[in-house]
């Protein structure tokens, strides 16, 4: 299997993260306590996908020569990154901690990590978008 590896693993965290988004607003909603465990597991799942994630895409970037000036786009593309697994790690923790935060005095601090790590992925896709579709990267 020849690289690029990272457009292969990339969707996951996406689609997990959005999904614990998604099982929260459904248990903020019906308050069946299986939406927050499915949340929580959406959410967990999420921050190691976005570890395979990030370390493909490390993988992928060692193709790029050093001198290419691409690779400023490229590290801003993993600021991005970086900043939405430490917020993912962040909900991860505080569902750990306190099971019931989404129901508690700390919701909007959860809520606001929510918030922030959707827009931190946002970006991080976007750039990501920007790499391939307009500086050409893992384009054969």
């Amino acid at each position: 299997m020849q690289p690029p590896y990272h457009p292969l693993v990339v969707h996951f965290p996406v689609a997990l993260y959005f999904l614990g988004v998604l099982m929260t607003l459904g248990y903020l909603w019906r308050k069946e306590a299986d939406f927050d465990r499915f949340a929580y597991w959406a959410f967990f799942l999420s921050w190691l996908a976005a570890l395979v994630a990030s370390l493909t895409g490390l993988v992928d970037k060692g193709q790029i020569p050093f001198d290419d000036p691409r690779q400023e786009a490229m590290n801003r593309h993993i600021t991005f990154a970086v900043l939405f697994i430490v917020l993912d790690g962040l909900v991860v923790y505080h569902r750990f901690r306190w099971p019931d935060v989404a129901t508690t005095s700390r919701r909007w601090v959860y809520f606001g990590l929510l918030a922030a790590a959707a827009i931190a992925l946002a970006v991080t896709g976007w750039l990501g978008g920007e790499l391939v579709y307009g500086l050409q990267i893992g384009i054969r």
